[in-house]
């Protein structure tokens, strides 16, 4: 049957609006929803979940794992760690000279006795030079008499710092043991880095669960063939460990490893000079809440309280949020940045739990127990 002239018209107006109304479902604004860059995409959440707001921790807190290099108000550094119930934070930012940590703690430690404590670095020029590790070993112990805290190793150990023919230093390489045996010497702990989440490790590709972090940051991505594996890292580290028993090494980043809370548990079951911190890593913790809660209370003992992460009240009541109550499928990424595109859920601490994990294990570890140094008020 032919269509009539006058009826074509119509008919191609029909079939435009049709057509527009179907590609209308799949646009937004101007563009093709279906075109939307992973990047972009920003889903809000419909679950109606219990919002639990702790302004202050159950327990006064002291924070192992922070970096105040470059804090330059240090009025309102206070103002934060007060206002979120922390009553002393580590600076892990000390510097490796006598000069830049003598400046560091009379910045912080001594203008301000009883909020702070720093912690030195080492230098790793001349580390081809013969007896570089019993030279910084003299400057170690130099440093602790001065009043340094303890002992930071970043990341670099392991996956940067090279000998001059371009090999990797090893983090249980012999020329450190000078070093660690300097900290065992002046019951100083070692607060070390090693390797990365486990993400950063492998391909960047659709399979890999931080591809938005390795994106922004390229140069977070340790996979290929010019760096050693993440499991060589981590068991190096743990060689030196057992070498030096008398040494405690506070493992930052729930020793790197919070992706396998099994392993961890097994490596501190195997040696009792390691320590984890949960700085930077309840983004990992909180997706496995169960897991994690029963974690904490076997280890209870063994996990100190961190952030890595500039003294900010919001950052702080995140963590207090995570340790403390049930809450559910909550966004983290305050308390350090977006590390994944999950949500966490609380582990509701038992109080005996939380006053370990928040000050217990912490004085013990840097003040050797003594209570006075850091409780005030009657808290």
């Amino acid at each position: 049957m032919k269509c009539s002239c006058d009826r074509l018209p119509v008919l191609l107006f029909l079939g435009v609006l049709f057509a527009t109304c179907v590609a209308g479902r799949a646009t937004w604004g101007q563009e093709d929803i279906r075109e939307l860059k992973l990047k972009d995409w920003q889903p809000r959440s419909m679950l109606v979940t219990k919002v639990t707001e702790i302004t202050k921790p159950a327990f006064p807190v002291i924070d192992c794992h922070n970096h105040l290099g470059g804090y330059r108000d240090v009025n309102r550094c206070l103002e934060e760690m007060d206002a979120a119930g922390v009553r002393v934070v580590v600076n892990l930012d000390g510097g490796s000279s006598l000069a830049e940590i003598k400046k560091s703690l009379d910045r912080w430690d001594n203008a301000y006795p009883g909020r702070f404590l720093t912690f030195a670095l080492v230098d790793w020029n001349g580390i081809d030079e013969p007896g570089w590790g019993e030279r910084e070993a003299k400057n170690l112990a130099q440093a602790f008499e001065i009043g340094a805290k303890g002992l930071k190793f970043h990341k670099s150990l392991g996956l940067w710092v090279r000998r001059k023919d371009g090999k990797l230093l090893p983090v249980d390489d012999p020329i450190l043991d000078p070093v660690w045996e300097t900290c065992a010497k002046y019951k100083r702990p070692v607060v070390i880095h090693t390797s990365d989440p486990a993400a950063f490790f492998t391909p960047l590709d659709r399979f890999n669960e931080r591809w938005h972090e390795l994106n922004a940051h390229p140069d977070w991505l340790f996979y290929g063939d010019r760096y050693p594996s993440r499991n060589e890292l981590l068991e190096q580290r743990n060689r030196m460990i057992a070498r030096h028993p008398n040494t405690i090494f506070l493992c930052a980043h729930m020793a790197n490893n919070p992706e396998d809370l099994a392993t961890v548990g097994k490596w501190l079951d195997t040696y009792p000079n390691m320590y984890a911190d949960i700085d930077a890593r309840i983004s990992e913790l909180g997706r496995q809440p169960y897991t994690a809660r029963r974690f904490f209370i076997k280890y209870q003992d063994r996990i100190t309280f961190g952030t890595d992460t500039p003294p900010r009240r919001d950052a702080y009541r995140i963590n207090y949020r995570f340790l403390e109550t049930d809450d559910e499928y909550f966004d983290c990424s305050a308390s350090h940045h977006l590390q994944g595109f999950w949500m966490i859920y609380g582990i509701y601490l038992p109080k005996e739990v939380l006053e370990k994990i928040y000050y217990k294990n912490a004085m013990r570890l840097l003040y050797g127990g003594d209570p006075k140094v850091l409780l005030d008020d009657g808290q």
